[in-house]
């Protein structure tokens, strides 16, 4: 840090002195500045203007506090809610990661990071800069995103907007990972150029933003960092008033109370597929902020997406990231046809009388109830009279939980899988129907009977429900679903099945003992999302907790490790259920190694960058 001048003039002369002293340091300055606006950048900014959000009540937000004064309880769950921590100020609360000293290496460069004087720091290459003038930079961690799955870190930039340090902290396994490598995204040589805070991610992670993104003199204006209270129920100015003037409830919305429509869509401000109308609504809402507030129309706001790119969805229409889920809930009969809702499920405050510690709640933010059928089966009153007369599973199994069926685990975000809210029934469809760039959604039997093919799925599915069964290839009605979408899928498909080789009520309904080569098939996979998802799948099979591997090695160490736990495999017993041509290994207990090489020739290659 530079020192602050101090000056001492005990007499008139050494007052003269000084000053002339200060002129000409001054002088100096101005002569800088000028010959760097005429040739360029040749002074290097030693701490850069910060252009932080500007918490600015407007527009009749006012804050949480200000719903303190009333709602204790209320204020209180959601203090526990992470939510609240979606976005803070960087400070020794804030900030999960370990800055202590350690220095990363990705694509060849060093990134440290360290504390100073209280502050987190980073010091990196000047990936955003004029790297020429100055290769490395020093910059002051001042803001994080994200509490409970991964944390992204801002710095500011030369010209003071925040930009992401291309490392991120991943909470699950206490570890800092490449931020490239949290995400399905394409193999990089580089550090991706990621927009700017302003640029996206003051959209939906904080309350009422005008991002100012296309006037660089402004930083962003929020009502709050975090979502916060007004997030869901709207400016909270009037209602501050009328309460005090003892009008009870007046000038607020509670979504609870809502149409399921109107109710759902405040959800759907951020949790759904969404674009502006055109290019001067997005200038408005950069100026302005969004025009939706809790309790309008948000098709009238903004452009709901219901169709796209392999990036969002599925050939089928649904969404396969995360974090969407308003775009496959108002897809759903039961939202068309029927009253469902968000809340029908979710439950934003803890209720008083639930029995689970408040950061279990927090997790999913569901209400007690939507833990069992209860959710479904309060409108399917039939199915509830005789569940597995419907399921054709047993009572307890896993196959009798509405959601397993109706809900299956198909989007992928933050590193593992999450449930379709697109509720809809199994159905098989070929891998090879595809439209257009979009890859074919795995259907709900398959995930959970991972040792099964497609065509015992359909066969299945037309016994006990009449649908007709699709042409299948030979591949498709003789070879394992999971293990073909391993092989020979995309790189989201892969992803996706490598979390679902983990999934508990996969493991009891297909065994593990043959699962082993297959997940190290992705053990090296060029995707380090992909590999991440499949190293901690391997510590969750029976006999391989104490596997040693690491994501982030380098391709000589990662073949090395997959061809380890080939090796251990190997050299375990085979038990004789395993010993399938469905699961590719013969009645020796060998794999089928030709015939897993040619269906790796033809794997999905095409480039997938998940947009979550």
């Amino acid at each position: 840090m530079l020192a602050k001048p101090v000056m001492h003039a005990s007499s008139p002369a050494q007052f003269r002195s000084a000053l002339l002293i200060f002129a000409l340091f001054l002088g100096a300055i101005l002569l800088a500045c000028a010959w760097t606006a005429a040739d360029g950048p040749k002074v290097t900014r030693v701490s850069p203007p910060v252009d932080l959000p500007q918490l600015v009540a407007a527009d009749g937000y006012v804050g949480s506090k200000s719903c303190l004064e009333c709602h204790a309880a209320q204020c209180k769950s959601w203090d526990a809610s992470h939510h609240r921590r979606m976005t803070q100020l960087a400070d020794s609360e804030s900030i999960l990661a370990p800055f202590d000293g350690r220095t990363m290496t990705l694509y060849d460069q060093d990134y440290r990071v360290f504390e100073r004087d209280g502050q987190h720091w980073i010091e990196m290459p000047n990936v955003y800069g004029d790297a020429a003038a100055t290769p490395r930079i020093e910059r002051p961690i001042v803001m994080a995103t994200g509490s409970h799955n991964e944390q992204v870190y801002w710095f500011p930039s030369d010209d003071g907007s925040l930009r992401m340090f291309p490392w991120a902290y991943q909470v699950r396994a206490s570890k800092w990972m490449p931020v490239d490598a949290i995400f399905v995204t394409p193999p990089r040589d580089s550090v991706a150029r990621r927009p700017t805070w302003s640029h996206r991610c003051v959209q939906c992670h904080t309350t009422h933003p005008r991002s100012h993104q296309f006037d660089l003199q402004r930083p962003a204006e929020v009502a709050e960092l975090g979502i916060s209270c007004e997030a869901c129920h709207g400016p909270g100015e009037a209602h501050v008033v009328a309460a005090r003037a003892g009008k009870g409830e007046e000038g607020i919305v509670n979504p609870a109370k809502l149409t399921h429509q109107r109710s759902s869509e405040v959800c759907g401000q951020c949790h759904s597929v969404h674009t502006t109308f055109d290019d001067d609504q997005a200038h408005r809402m950069a100026q302005e902020g969004c025009s939706f507030r809790p309790g309008d129309d948000l098709a009238q706001a903004k452009k709901l997406m219901v169709e796209g790119s392999i990036e969002q969805f599925w050939a089928d229409g649904m969404v396969r990231v995360s974090g969407r889920e308003y775009t496959g809930l108002r897809a759903s009969q039961c939202f068309q046809q029927g009253e469902i809702s968000c809340v029908t499920c979710h439950q934003l405050h803890q209720a008083t009388d639930d029995p689970r510690p408040a950061k279990e709640w927090a997790n999913d933010q569901l209400r007690s109830d939507a833990l069992t059928n209860q959710a479904c089966t309060q409108c399917h009153t039939k199915i509830a009279d005789d569940v597995p007369a419907h399921t054709h599973h047993g009572i307890n199994s896993s196959g009798s939980q509405c959601v397993n069926c109706h809900m299956p685990h198909t989007a992928f975000g933050l590193l593992k899988a999450s449930r379709s809210h697109w509720i809809d029934s199994p159905r098989v469809t070929p891998m090879s129907q595809s439209i257009d760039w979009n890859s074919t959604r795995p259907n709900a039997c398959n995930l959970c009977h991972l040792d099964k093919s497609l065509g015992w799925s359909a066969e299945h599915l037309h016994a006990w429900f009449g649908q007709e069964p699709p042409q299948l290839p030979e591949d498709e009605q003789q070879v394992a679903a999971s293990i073909l979408w391993i092989v020979r899928g995309d790189a989201g498909q892969r992803a996706l099945l490598a979390w679902h080789y983990s999934w508990p009520a996969a493991q009891e309904a297909s065994g593990t003992a043959w699962m082993a080569p297959f997940v190290a098939q992705l053990l090296d996979d060029p995707y380090a999302a992909v590999r991440f998802v499949a190293g901690e799948t391997v510590g969750q099979l029976p006999g391989y907790a104490d596997f040693a591997y690491d994501s982030l090695a380098n391709e000589a160490a990662l073949r090395e490790r997959a061809a380890a736990l080939l090796a251990q495999w190997n050299a375990a017993a085979k038990p004789e259920a395993i010993r399938r041509q469905e699961l590719l290994i013969n009645s020796e207990g060998k794999l089928d190694e030709d015939r897993i090489e040619l269906l790796h020739l033809l794997r999905d290659e095409r480039p997938v960058n998940l947009g979550e």
